[in-house]
């Protein structure tokens, strides 16, 4: 059982208990404890009264508000943080809604082999043939990406207030994307919270707000991506398929932009009518998500290196395959499947294989040679996350 305020003991076993105190400080008196976080409670609510009667509509007003509230988060579980009491990531492992996931993605690849006529033996023979020189090469420049995300997320949380080593965060990372491989709805994301709260002390809520700034970056990336290597590989290929999605990237990159600014402006009133803990939970939030993004030039040259190391996975993974689709096109293939990734299946298994046929089928390559690229490219990146993450997570403190 994950507990983000509960008085659980950060040593027993599948749990996460309460937040380890930060720097090495003693333990308060239970007693003292509670008269801090009432006051710090008062302090928040407080911070929020005065930002929503002044009109700030800068994340400072929000971070004020959080920064009282922060300060009392051991006093009493707001609702993001009381939400960790219902999540057993171990549970979730066996559970019906992970099975019946696994379930939708094997038939989504049973359909693309069956849909693409793709012969097993074809698919072997073209196995035989990879160049296992460049495949270590995929391989090596696979694992930059995390350290380039490391440096991001570091970025992230120094710009809220948080000051961590690049190590452990990597780490954590590493981790939460075996969580998300194993399981459906993008819960490894959550669990990076949840992770930051027991071994710094950090607020649940904060650091998911800069998670959450830092997917809403991925996904901006991403769509300019699709849009700028879309111009220039497709100038003379029509395909219904990738128009489709170019269409589908600019109507979600306009609904970021658009969820963004409104909640840049008006998130604190939105959330004026409803329960005082909700409105403290919110103003942490908001402070992680949109403190974090400051720095943006730093940012955007991170997020940059860290799709350009998914893309030279792929391009080496082609090159070994003696596929050829230049620089440019790994990329754009590499920001169109990653689309891919909304499939509700762990890892977005069965999605991202079909896309893989559906877009290099764009370059001329045959639906049998797409097959053993995603198979291949699919060992590195999401077999290999699992295959790695899982002793990882069962092993290591990050994993009890």
């Amino acid at each position: 059982m994950i507990e983000a305020d509960a008085g659980v003991h950060p040593g027993q076993p599948g749990t996460i208990g309460a937040a380890a105190p930060v720097g090495g400080r003693p333990p308060e008196p239970a007693g003292e404890g509670r008269r801090n976080g009432a006051a710090a409670a008062g302090d928040a609510r407080a911070g929020l009264e005065g930002h929503r009667r002044s009109g700030d509509r800068s994340p400072g007003g929000s971070a004020a508000a959080a920064g009282g509230a922060s300060a009392g988060q051991r006093s009493e579980p707001a609702p993001l943080e009381a939400e960790a009491r219902s999540v057993n990531l171990r549970q979730r492992f066996v559970n019906v809604k992970t099975l019946l996931s696994f379930v939708l993605g094997i038939a989504i690849l049973v359909s693309v082999f069956r849909a693409a006529r793709i012969s097993p033996a074809e698919v072997w023979a073209q196995l035989q043939q990879v160049d296992r020189r460049l495949y270590v090469v995929a391989i090596a420049v696979y694992c930059t990406t995390f350290l380039f995300r490391g440096l991001r997320w570091q970025t992230f949380l120094r710009n809220a207030g948080s000051h961590l080593p690049l190590g452990p965060l990597t780490e954590v990372i590493f981790i939460s994307w075996f969580v998300n491989s194993v399981l459906p709805g993008k819960v490894g994301d959550l669990y990076r919270g949840y992770l930051l709260r027991r071994e710094y002390g950090l607020s649940l809520s904060r650091t998911v707000g800069t998670v959450v700034a830092e997917r809403v970056v991925d996904v901006l990336g991403l769509i300019l991506l699709l849009a700028v290597t879309g111009y220039l590989v497709l100038r003379t290929r029509v395909s219904p398929v990738v128009s489709g999605m170019l269409h589908l990237g600019w109507a979600g990159f306009a609904v970021l932009v658009v969820g963004m600014l409104v909640l840049y402006h008006f998130g604190d009133r939105l959330v004026s009518f409803l329960p005082q803990r909700v409105q403290e939970t919110y103003a942490r939030f908001a402070h992680g998500t949109f403190a974090s993004l400051q720095n943006l030039p730093l940012v955007a040259v991170l997020t940059l290196l860290s799709w350009s190391a998914e893309a030279g996975r792929l391009f080496f993974v082609m090159e070994s395959l003696h596929v050829g689709i230049g620089p440019v096109g790994a990329l754009f293939t590499v920001a169109a499947i990653s689309l891919a990734l909304i499939v509700p299946t762990p890892g977005g298994l069965g999605g991202v294989e079909a896309a893989f046929v559906l877009v290099l089928s764009v370059f001329g390559v045959s639906h049998g040679l797409a097959v053993t690229v995603a198979l291949l490219d699919r060992l590195i990146s999401y077999y290999g996350i699992v295959a790695l993450g899982l002793p990882a997570f069962l092993l290591t403190k990050r994993g009890r």
